[in-house]
Parts: C-alpha cells; sequence; structure tokens
C-alpha cells in the first residue's frame, strides 16, 4: 500500500521513485490515486495533494508501460524457444527481431506488439506437426533404427497426424 503523507513532494522527486517501481503494485497506485481523487478539496486542501496526484499518475503510467514491456520480453523469449527447436537459435532469434520490427512499424502500440506475438506463438502451437520437427535426415535415421523403409515410416506419421487433425476439426 502506498501511503499518503502530508510532506512535499513535487513531479520531480516523486519520478525520482520510478526506477524503485518494482515495489510497487499497480493497484496500491489505483488505490492512492482513488484516495486523493475522493479527498482533494474535502479533507486534502492545497496544491501538494495535486502534485502528488500528478506523480501517482506518471507512476501509474509508467508501470504499465514496464509491464508491458515484460511481457513482450516473455512473449519473444518463448517464441524464439518454439522457433529455436524448427531452425535454430540465430534463426530464431533473426525471425523474432523481424516479427517485432515489423509489429512497431505498423504504429499502433506496444499492445498491438504484444497481441501479434501471442498470435504468432498459437499459430505456431497450432500448426507444428512431427514433420515440422523432423528433417529428411532423421526420418531416414529413425527407419534405419527401427528397420522399416522411410516411405513406410513417412506414411504411418502423416496417418496419424491427418487422424489426429481430423478428430480435432470433429
Amino acid at each position: 500500500m502506498i501511503t499518503i503523507e502530508n510532506n512535499r513532494t513535487n513531479p520531480l522527486t516523486g519520478l525520482g521513485i520510478l526506477k524503485d517501481l518494482e515495489s510497487f503494485n499497480i493497484n496500491d497506485i489505483d488505490e492512492a490515486i482513488q484516495e486523493l481523487e475522493d479527498k482533494i478539496g474535502k479533507s486534502y486542501f492545497g496544491n501538494g495533494w495535486e502534485e502528488k496526484l500528478q506523480v501517482l499518475y506518471s507512476l501509474k503510467k509508467f508501470a504499465e508501460k514496464k509491464r508491458l514491456a515484460k511481457e513482450i520480453y516473455t512473449l519473444k523469449e518463448k517464441l524464439v524457444e518454439r522457433l529455436t527447436v524448427l531452425h535454430g537459435k540465430r534463426k530464431a532469434w533473426s525471425t523474432v527481431a523481424n516479427l517485432v520490427n515489423e509489429l512497431q512499424a505498423e504504429g499502433k502500440g506496444r499492445e498491438f506488439v504484444r497481441d501479434g506475438l501471442i498470435i504468432e506463438i498459437k499459430q505456431l502451437e497450432n500448426g507444428l506437426t512431427a514433420f515440422d520437427l523432423l528433417s529428411a535426415d532423421d526420418i531416414h535415421a529413425l527407419s534405419s533404427e527401427i528397420g522399416t523403409d522411410p516411405e513406410t515410416l513417412y506414411s504411418g506419421v502423416a496417418e496419424i497426424i491427418a487422424k489426429r487433425k481430423s478428430e480435432v476439426i470433429e
């Protein structure tokens, strides 16, 4: 909980708090804003309270930006992790960087970038099959290990994937 004290806080000193924002919960900031909005002019008088309110608005805005930035970073890491399996780490990071750049170029804000990354992850999760993860060399190596023809192995796996996809559709 953020305690609102009757001391001298101005927007500049209040903004210095932003570096230590980890200790603030967005709900605490909202509660403090609500308290000030309810009491300014009724039981809290003077410009100092308005300044405190402005500081809290700044804290809230910064906290929301910081939360969104962390969320985007987490989504980028998740997407890289998924793509690394398919393409290797270097290609995965390159692909994610290009995707983020394209989303940012739209100029629709961080929420748009976050939503675009979420969509990409869902598409990747829904669209993966065994053949996305296995190369032709893997199929040949596996078929020789289990003693079957590569074409037979390929056809069997393809049939299982088709059956599972049709079960999901039904």
